[in-house]
């Protein structure tokens, strides 16, 4: 199979992958635009721990200044010959949203989420660790276990190595929208 044909096949999976988004509600969100303290904090402390370095090391982050904050905290692991997402961590918010700890467990084989977003969400963090750079969203999205709820989450890359993303930490507030 040439080049062209997988570069093809790829651009319409995305295409699919991002209508999937769109139809859940979320949408990048401008780090400068973010609402939720949590979040701003979380960016603003990522930025003074990397210094002039594109990302920080896993090992800099202090748990211990995010304590109180652990629910809303999740790490997922980047490995990539082949390219692969699995949850690391997961709060306890995300775990009573999603109905289960899937610590462990490989992003794309995921059922916390409704549709094919488990394969919005592989894609989202591939975008996040390739491009080595923090990015936010906002919007509505539907929990297996939560149902619909309102959330703004921001997405900041780790290196272990000091050469590529292999972990991302995330923060994220969620709040339960009415039942219609």
């Amino acid at each position: 199979m040439g080049m062209a044909v997988l570069a093809e096949q790829h651009r319409l999976e995305s295409d699919v992958i991002l209508t999937e988004a769109k139809a859940h509600g979320i949408a990048f969100r401008r780090l400068k635009d973010l609402r939720e303290p949590l979040c701003i904090d979380m960016l603003r402390y990522w930025n003074e721990v990397r210094g002039e370095r594109s990302m920080p090391r896993p090992e800099e982050i202090d748990p211990v200044r995010f304590a109180r904050h652990m629910p809303h905290l999740l790490v997922v692991q980047i490995d990539w010959e082949p390219f692969d997402v699995s949850y690391r961590l997961l709060g306890g918010d995300f775990v009573d949203a999603h109905g289960a700890n899937f610590r462990g467990q490989r992003v794309i084989d995921s059922r916390s989420h409704t549709g094919r977003f488990n394969e919005v969400l592989f894609e989202f963090y591939r975008f996040v660790a390739v491009a080595e750079r923090p990015y936010a969203v906002a919007g509505t999205m539907e929990y297996a276990a939560r149902g619909r709820v309102e959330v703004e989450a921001v997405y900041l890359p780790l290196t272990v190595g000091g050469e590529r993303t292999d972990r991302i930490l995330g923060a994220a507030v969620s709040r339960a929208l009415p039942k219609s």
